[in-house]
């Protein structure tokens, strides 16, 4: 049973903290007691007989229990410092369009979304990047966990659906998968599918801005990492070091999560311009064995409306500076093939140029929550 730490106050933006039984002896020594982010509707307290959709939104790679994806106030978001950005950069940013539980009260109060209880939970391995990389603001970046269970990390597929029994038990919640949402961006959009592909009894919706796929190969290996906000701000040669940093921390996470034994890091030949020009593809198709288009491929889809899947909301920049595009349209045009529902966005925005990874996933969260709550709840009305 997971024990909690329930916030005593009666604040609608909280942290709750849980001891996650199921994190309990991981591999990597990792925290147990987990910090849970939560946003409550400005009716939470006023309605004591009301109850709410929920939303689980998982945040991505070099997040943790300080580092959530959506915050009270832009101001007070870490991960897009707007009080430190020089104004002549900031103005080249859509600042309203970032999401905050201020805007979400401002959207219920307008009727522009519906109340929902909104939860992010902390899905960091807590272990620090490779190179020792901090953010812009001197914090550690640390390695995430993808989500996914692991002999070699730890149960946090299983997390989660901890948390999920967790927020049932203690809030206000419509505790049926027809009021449940799944989101995510970037390793939390590959996290929220994967997590709706396989648990489709839990969620109406599995929304993935930005996934990061793991199709491993040589574009993937050979991928320089340029972040453009980072080159306005500092320059080039430190946005080389700072991308080639968490490009390099993130494929040695992938081979400490999916084949420690067989690292694929180690396997890599370059040629004399660094370009690979090998590797085992015996470590890479471990990879790949979590690979979203791979666990398509395995579903029975026989039956009507992909037997029973959640709704996909899938969404990417097509100048991603990740690299991400061509793994969301392959997804797509998976999901179109085997009849799946589902809903993708492949835009160019000229207001996410400074990063269109970052900002395209932050400028994203309002839509799609939109989009996937007045979907739900209109099918709820319907019956």
């Amino acid at each position: 049973m997971t024990s909690a730490n329930p916030s005593k106050d009666d604040s609608r933006y909280r942290v709750d903290t849980i001891h996650a039984t199921s994190l309990e002896g991981n591999p990597l020594g990792s925290p147990v007691d987990r910090n849970i982010a939560i946003y409550l509707p400005p009716s939470y307290f006023d309605e004591p007989s009301e109850r709410y959709p929920v939303v689980y939104f998982l945040h991505g790679y070099s997040g943790n229990n300080m580092g959530f994806t959506v915050y009270p106030t832009v101001e007070e978001n870490p991960n897009l410092p707007v009080m430190l950005i020089p104004p002549a950069i900031l103005e080249q940013i859509d600042v309203p369009r970032l999401p905050s539980y201020q805007q979400f009260d401002e959207l219920v109060e307008k009727a522009y979304l519906p109340s929902m209880i909104f939860v992010q939970p902390d899905g960091s391995l807590h272990q620090p990047n490779v190179f020792g990389t901090k953010s812009p603001t001197g914090k550690e970046m640390t390695k995430g966990s993808f989500y996914v269970n692991s002999p070699n990390t730890g149960n946090y597929e299983d997390y989660i659906l901890e948390v999920i029994q967790y927020i049932d038990a203690n809030y206000r919640t419509e505790a049926k998968r027809s009021q449940r949402i799944i989101a995510g961006g970037s390793m939390g959009g590959y996290g929220s599918l994967r997590l709706g592909l396989r648990h489709p009894e839990l969620f109406h919706s599995a929304i993935g801005l930005s996934p990061a796929d793991l199709d491993i190969g040589q574009r993937a290996l050979g991928h320089k990492l340029r972040i453009p906000i980072y080159n306005a701000l500092f320059g080039p040669d430190v946005t080389a070091k700072h991308g080639d940093s968490i490009w390099g921390d993130i494929m040695d996470t992938l081979d400490l999560i999916w084949c420690k034994e067989r690292t694929l890091l180690a396997s890599i030949k370059r040629d004399d311009e660094g370009r690979v020009v090998s590797f085992s593809k015996e470590a890479g198709e471990h990879i790949r064995q979590g690979c979203l288009t791979h666990i398509l491929e395995k579903l029975d889809t026989s039956d009507p409306q992909g037997s029973g899947l959640p709704f996909i909301y899938l969404s990417c920049a097509q100048d991603d500076e990740f690299g991400l595009a061509p793994g969301a349209e392959k997804l797509h045009q998976l999901l179109d093939k085997l009849g799946i529902m589902h809903n993708f966005d492949f835009y160019d925005d000229p207001k996410a140029k400074l990063s269109p990874h970052i900002l395209g996933i932050a400028y994203q969260v309002i839509p799609s929550l939109q989009y996937c709550l007045l979907q739900a709840a209109h099918e709820e009305a319907d019956g």
